[in-house]
């Protein structure tokens, strides 16, 4: 199973598909650390930024500064889709997200 993301909305990939509602449920009730039925940005970038760690050696080839680079783009990325700016990222902003720019595989 691989994910892939895009910006291209309704673009799926060949041989991707959406993720279905209890992926998206799954998926949301394991970033939401702390239980409170929202993300916060905190539990959104400590998630992202153990990914990170898996792909240092990556990283590492792109330059000093790119582990900074991809923070500040995760960042971004939580503040485009919290849209009441609250800090939070509630389960309809993230089906949102996930369902612009996510897919998998099977």
């Amino acid at each position: 199973m691989h994910y892939i993301i895009t910006q291209e909305k309704n673009t799926i990939p060949p041989g991707y598909r959406n993720l279905t509602d209890d992926e998206i449920a799954k998926d949301f009730i394991k970033l939401d650390t702390d239980k409170s039925y929202f993300i916060s940005k905190n539990e959104w970038m400590m998630n992202f930024i153990k990914l990170l760690g898996e792909d240092m050696e990556d990283l590492e080839k792109d330059g000093p500064d790119s582990l900074m680079k991809k923070i500040q783009e995760l960042s971004d990325e939580f503040d485009k889709y919290d849209l009441d700016n609250n800090k939070y990222i509630d389960y309809v902003e993230y089906k949102n997200f996930i369902s612009d720019n996510i897919y998998i595989s099977d």
